[in-house]
């Protein structure tokens, strides 16, 4: 086992030596630190020194890699010591058993737990200012023996806490030879120390924390400075902002869509998430939410966009819309009618900001994350469908605008993709087997992205005040109005979550007691909705409910209660919901 650490550790020192050099040079930055190599013979004199080899006694198993600049430990790993326990009292007490100089002020920065380990970390405090980039690590196995630890800490401190510049003179000197225009400039309240190496010892130097933004070439630059309180140097300047690799080139994708309905006019928005190819590498780069892309290679290299991303691959008849353009510094990519339809690329903007809409309900869900295809124009009119696998949307005709030129028919489609994927946590073999409930799930989904009661607006080629469905008059009530068609059953239950929403005043709020129903397993045949539609009320009550009791009420059960007996579904039992109506509140 020693020979194998030894090994390791060769390994990383000779690692460090021969490390691949990547070059990114952002011209503002300004650095305080050199990265050299370890020394192997400083290394071996450390190890040879009377307080590692006075730890060595006591723990004979023990291997360190030294920090050459405070000469202490900056990871000694070996056979686990035992603890007496995993509180701060008892590492902090290990740590200063050790022979070396340890400085006291140590305050506790976290404590994370996993299934294997417990690490801990302190920072170091002088004259109540933090000592920046000090720490103490310790990681402990779960029974409390100690595995590893590190002292990249300072113990001969010794400079003056009080400022000699002001505040004001610090701002100016962390923007020095900045071109650009400067934003959002501001100066953190406290002061800290910042050790900086200087030939085998430290200077420490008593700083300001000033940040600001502004641009650089590349795109934004969000800096934080550190600059002397005593002399006005500025010491350090780094952007907060990473960039992978660096850009050539960079590219803003956009194009004319329908936000709401063909009806209202068309507006150019940036494309998220979609698909740019580098034609000499095949690499694929993606647009960020603001529709930009960093293209990391030579200019003049061509580039395939395609109306293709992270969660939509939109194709007209196995085609999918495409420009091909030799890459510029700054490239204005515009989706347009001379390269692809007005339906196309709404569609795909639609698809996006339902997914989106997705993982703020559902975060962790992932089993949608990857492209939706999405099939425009197909043959026959005035229709849309989700098939199990993709969504698809009909052409114009039949008195009947394209399918895909209306976001919230999209929405809708979607809905149906996530009622089939996150439902009960199955798959289209089970999924969501009601059609009802699944025509209105996917409703609710569509409305609560719009915020709106209607739903498909600018379906119809003449007539713009037509709609698929509305929720805001003839509101459809079980049983009468259940007639065994999905679409008009779906309306009794979506209606009643757009009440809810109206009653909490609070999209997100409806939204948080509707997820909760996809864990329940609600579910039945076609024509089972009344039983269904009650158990989704029930479901609702407890997702509202506190302390695991619906016999005292619940905090929202008046709002519930309400909005599902205006469609006619309610506790038909001798179970009653009570509640203590509340007269005034404060705020």
């Amino acid at each position: 086992m020693k020979k194998n650490i030894l090994l390791l550790i060769l390994i990383a020192f000779v690692s460090s030596v021969f490390a691949t050099k990547h070059n990114h040079f952002d011209e503002n930055e300004i650095r305080y630190y050199k990265a050299n190599p370890l020394d192997f013979a400083v290394q071996q004199q450390l190890r040879e020194g009377s307080a590692w080899q006075k730890f060595l006694n006591d723990n004979p198993n023990w291997y360190v890699i030294f920090n050459e600049d405070n000469k202490m430990p900056h990871r000694a790993f070996g056979e686990p010591i035992n603890l007496t326990g995993n509180s701060t009292s008892e590492v902090l007490n290990f740590i200063f058993s050790t022979s070396f100089i340890v400085p006291t002020d140590l305050r506790l920065a976290s404590t994370i737990r996993n299934e294997k380990h417990i690490n801990m970390n302190f920072t170091q405090f002088y004259n109540n200012l933090e000592v920046i980039h000090s720490r103490v690590y310790a990681k402990l196995s779960l029974d409390n023996r100690l595995l590893a630890f590190g002292l990249d800490i300072y113990n001969d401190i010794d400079i003056s806490a009080i400022a000699t510049i002001s505040e004001a003179t610090a701002m100016t000197a962390a923007q020095q030879n900045i071109n650009y225009q400067v934003t959002d400039l501001h100066i953190q309240n406290e002061l800290r120390i910042l050790p900086i190496p200087n030939s085998g010892k430290f200077k420490y130097h008593l700083v300001y924390s000033v940040k600001f933004k502004t641009r650089i070439d590349e795109g934004p630059a969000h800096y934080i400075c550190y600059v002397d309180a005593h002399t006005g140097d500025l010491l350090m300047r780094k952007n907060e902002v990473m960039y992978e690799a660096p850009p050539t080139g960079t590219a803003t994708v956009s194009g004319e869509v329908y936000p709401t309905n063909p009806y209202d006019p068309a507006i150019i928005q940036n494309f998220k998430y979609l698909q740019a190819i580098d034609q000499n590498t095949s690499t694929n780069y993606y647009t960020n939410t603001n529709g930009d892309v960093v293209l990391p290679m030579n200019i003049g290299a061509q580039v395939r966009y395609k109306l293709e991303g992270l969660y939509a691959d939109v194709q007209t008849s196995g085609n999918t819309a495409d420009i091909f353009q030799n890459l510029a510094i700054n490239n204005a990519i515009v989706f347009d009618n001379s390269n692809s339809t007005i339906q196309e690329r709404t569609a795909y903007q639609a698809v996006n900001n339902i997914h989106d809409h997705l993982k703020v309900v559902f975060p962790t869900y992932i089993g949608l994350d990857n492209p939706m295809p999405t099939n425009v124009d197909e043959t026959g009119s005035c229709n849309a469908f989700f098939d199990g696998s993709s969504i698809n949307f009909y052409a114009q005709g039949g008195g009947c605008h394209a399918t895909a030129k209306i976001p919230d028919v999209v929405y809708h489609e979607y809905g149906h993709a996530i009622n089939n994927g996150r439902y009960n946590g199955t798959s289209w073999n089970g999924g969501m087997e009601n059609g009802g409930l699944n025509e209105g799930f996917a409703d609710v989904w569509a409305l609560s992205l719009t915020e709106t009661a209607v739903l498909g607006f600018g379906w119809d080629l003449v007539d713009p005040t037509i709609s698929v469905r509305r929720y805001d008059q003839d509101r459809k009530v079980y049983p009468q109005d259940l007639v065994g068609e999905v679409h008009a059953d779906g309306e009794i239950i979506a209606g009643a979550f757009w009440d809810l929403y109206l009653n909490l005043g609070d999209m997100y709020q409806m939204l948080d007691l509707f997820k909760y129903t996809y864990d329940s397993g609600v579910d039945g045949a076609d024509g089972a909705e009344g039983a269904i539609y009650t158990d989704i009320l029930l479901e609702v009550l407890y997702a509202d409910d506190n302390d695991a009791d619906l016999t005292n009420g619940t905090p929202n059960d008046f709002a519930i209660v309400e909005a599902f007996a205006l469609h006619g579904i309610t506790l038909i039992s001798n179970a009653e919901i009570y509640h203590t109506p509340v007269t005034s509140a404060n705020g």
